[in-house]
């Protein structure tokens, strides 16, 4: 048993143990913060821990024989932390201005040598002098920079109505009367007087409703100014510019969902001088992270609507179905992600996006890295695709819609294809922009009254003309309605139903054939096929050609319509004051009007079903897909058939015969084409149009020409469209141009090598 004087000495001794530990602790503290404290917190200032993502680079685009289209360079963004730079900042407004401002002096800096000229601006042409793409600021609000205030892009597009949707969202804080008392009317009138869809579907009439067709933007932007003075702090007695600047940044932070998980990218393409600033100054810009990046580098100021748009991830894609969302679920991807927007930056997301890497780097105050820590890991690059694109016929046909069309002052379209392979050679959509300074631009393209972006070859909906009456010609031989002896007199009308119908397209009056009736582009001919064949029969062998089916090609397109009784019926349920089908109507639909609304690229993969014989292939746009380093193949494409149309040998013989009497002497195309060295089929047309401008009535006429070559045996089928071009041998040179360039052209024998980049920088 332990007695009370040994329990007193290994109390002592305890004692003595902890007033040793406490005097070496406290002897250690007196060193760090007395004795050499100072040199301590120099040494503790002078390094900087960040931890930073590594965007991945995109895949690469290249044409069919690997010229490259789109590639990456590495570049900085500046980004902003919620947490340190909006949560935490009184002055948050005040720096974001200061930061908005050097960046838009970052971007003029950086293209100060940009000296674009000319009547279509909205085109750059390869041989001007090379430009930089300098800092773009993210301000996605469309609404113009300066008063007077004015929404940009037309209504319905895709930024004018998420704009909408924000302003019906925030009617009730921004006091928008005019919005609020439209949202009540569209819920009741929900309640009380619903409204169907053609599927019988209930139509939400709040979300009908345009808010930018009830507010105007000054009032968008004074009604905005007042909320952010009055309750997020911004500083009044700001300029016009100044506010405006803020505003759309605020907006721009909304649309990405701008929180404690999701960071926002003010800025993209930074120079290193604003870089070097930035560090230099990091106490004042506290939340603002630099981050390098791989960004889009356009090789070709070609094939735009093709090659499509990227641009940060907004709200309703990383959480909503829009642009291929939701990409919350998917793996790779962070809500501060750029993503493909439209063409084949959209359609091949899936390849095209990496996986983006992450470093951590311990800095010097002056930027230099002076260690790189373990848990860094490398970026993993998206697949390259390697479209079946010409570049040089891209070109070529780009240049020529733009010098023939240019004077009508509206816009066309030249789409060419492989018919045995339905692969796409050129897709040109007039007029035109350049990727490289799309977001610099943006506010020209979108206001541009002949709408720029719209690619017309696959969202361009065109009645087919003339064109149409190969279709009609088949149909009716197939059908029994003609054969190769029946004709009939042309003198200029033909009467139907109380109404006179029209031919123009020959001086005098003719007895021909269905040969003949091609060569000449006959309406009267294919008027009497017409009431006999029907716009039933029309609308199925429509069907079998593709034309009013979207045809399944990567990118975005429209389907179109076949006129029709049953196409008819089905646009009466959603518009009843149109009348009913009747017999002018299959009069007026086998010359190619009526309700024929079709695409340039249907209307060359019909053409190419026609000459190789009634396969109807699926038209592509890509190659093959490749690894980021090229070794291996991800995908390869194979000629897919969608369709094969039964029709006799002799069938075909007839129309082949007629198309090749439409380029040869007396035929509608023989000016262009009589005296070409490769003999040219093919068949023009002339299509009536009408719309409705401020109110008045323009009735114009659109001139289209479908080809291919050589005659006897195609290895290429074009179809060029020019809107108010008047007749198909007005664009038929344009045809010409692309013909000249395919056959004058020699297949390089290796594909050009492009260095991928996805270097980590500090």
């Amino acid at each position: 048993m332990v007695n009370k004087t040994q329990l007193l000495r290994r109390l002592l001794v305890l004692g003595c143990l902890l007033l040793l530990c406490v005097g070496l602790a406290g002897g250690q503290l007196i060193q760090l913060q007395l004795i050499n404290g100072e040199s301590y917190v120099r040494r503790s200032a002078s390094f900087l821990t960040t931890t930073s993502t590594v965007s991945a680079a995109r895949g690469e685009i290249l044409d069919r024989y690997g010229r490259a289209m789109v590639t990456n360079q590495t570049g900085f963004s500046l980004v902003l932390i919620y947490s340190s730079f909006w949560e935490d900042k009184e002055d948050r407004f005040e720096v974001l201005l200061d930061l908005a401002n050097r960046v838009k002096a970052d971007g003029q800096a950086s293209t100060s040598g940009d000296t674009t000229d000319g009547e279509d601006d909205t085109q750059t042409d390869t041989d001007t002098t090379e430009q930089t793409s300098g800092a773009v600021l993210n301000d996605v609000m469309p609404i113009t920079d300066t008063a007077p205030y004015e929404y940009i892009g037309a209504e319905g597009d895709a930024e004018r109505k998420a704009l909408s949707d924000y302003i019906k969202q925030s009617a009730d804080t921004l006091g928008l009367q005019a919005v609020k008392d439209a949202k009540t009317a569209a819920s009741t009138a929900n309640e009380e007087n619903p409204q169907y869809d053609a599927d019988g579907n209930v139509i939400d009439q709040v979300s009908q409703i345009d808010a930018t067709t009830l507010v105007s933007a000054s009032e968008f932007v004074s009604a905005m100014r007042t909320y952010m003075e009055q309750n997020l702090g911004m500083q009044t007695g700001l300029s016009d510019a100044d506010a405006r600047t803020l505003i759309g940044l605020y907006y721009s932070m909304r649309r990405v969902g701008f929180n404690n998980n999701a960071t926002f990218t003010l800025a993209d393409n930074v120079s290193m001088d604003l870089i070097a600033y930035i560090k230099e100054h990091h106490q004042q810009y506290t939340g603002v992270d630099v981050q390098s990046e791989a960004i889009r580098k356009y090789d070709t100021t070609y094939a735009a609507h093709v090659l499509g748009t990227v641009g940060p991830m907004f709200t309703e894609e990383w959480s909503g179905t829009k642009n291929g969302g939701p990409y919350e679920s998917k793996t790779g991807y962070t809500m501060n992600d750029t993503i493909g927007k439209s063409g084949l930056e959209a359609a091949l997301e899936s390849y095209l996006h990496g996986t983006a890497g992450s470093r951590t780097v311990e800095t010097g105050l002056g930027g230099d890295s002076i260690t790189d820590h373990a848990n860094s890991y490398a970026p993993q690059p998206g697949d390259n695709v390697i479209t079946t694109i010409d570049l040089e016929l891209q070109e070529v046909a780009e240049q020529s819609l733009a010098n023939y069309l240019s004077s009508y002052e509206r816009g066309g379209a030249a789409v060419a294809l492989d018919p045995d392979t339905g692969e796409v050679l050129v897709m040109a959509s007039y007029p035109t922009y350049n990727l490289e300074n799309y977001n610099k631009d943006y506010d020209k393209i979108s206001s541009d009254s002949r709408f720029p972006e719209l690619n017309r070859a696959t969202l361009g909906l065109y009645p087919p003309g003339s064109t149409f009456k190969v279709l009609t010609a088949i149909a009716a031989l197939e059908e029994g309605i003609i054969d190769a002896n029946t004709t009939y007199t042309c003198e200029g009308k033909f009467e139907y139903g109380g109404v006179t119908f029209l031919c123009n397209n020959h001086d005098q009056p003719m007895t021909l054939d269905v040969t003949q009736a091609i060569k000449y582009s006959c309406n009267v001919f294919f008027y009497n096929v017409g009431q006999q064949l029907t716009g039933a029969h029309l609308e199925n062998w429509c069907d079998k050609f593709g034309l009013g089916n979207v045809t399944g090609v990567e990118i975005a397109e429209y389907a179109g319509q076949a006129a029709g009784p049953t196409e008819r019926a089905a646009n009466r349920k959603k518009d009843p004051l149109l009348r009913e089908w009747q017999g002018g109507d299959d009069v007026n639909a086998a010359i190619g009007q009526s309700d024929n609304l079709f695409t340039p690229l249907q209307l060359a993969n019909y053409m190419a079903a026609v000459v190789n014989g009634g396969t109807l292939h699926q038209p592509t746009l890509v190659k093959s897909i490749k690894t980021y380093d090229y070794s291996d193949v991800v995908e390869e494409d194979q000629p897919e058939v969608i369709g094969t149309i039964e029709f006799s040998d002799a069938t075909r013989d007839l129309v082949m015969k007629g198309m090749n009497e439409v380029t040869a002497e007396g035929g509608t195309a023989a000016t262009t084409f009589a005296d070409y060295p490769i003999k040219v089929g093919g068949k023009t047309g002339s299509a009536e149009m009408t719309e409705r401008k401020d109110g008045v009535e323009i009735n114009y006429t659109n001139g289209l020409f479908v080809a291919f070559a050589p005659f006897d045996d195609p290895e290429i089928v074009i179809c060029v469209v020019g809107e108010g071009a008047g007749h198909g041998s007005a664009v038929a040179p344009i045809v010409r141009d692309i013909l000249d360039a395919y056959f004058a052209e020699e297949e390089p024998d290796t594909v050009e090598s492009v260095q991928s980049e996805n270097t980590m920088v500090p």
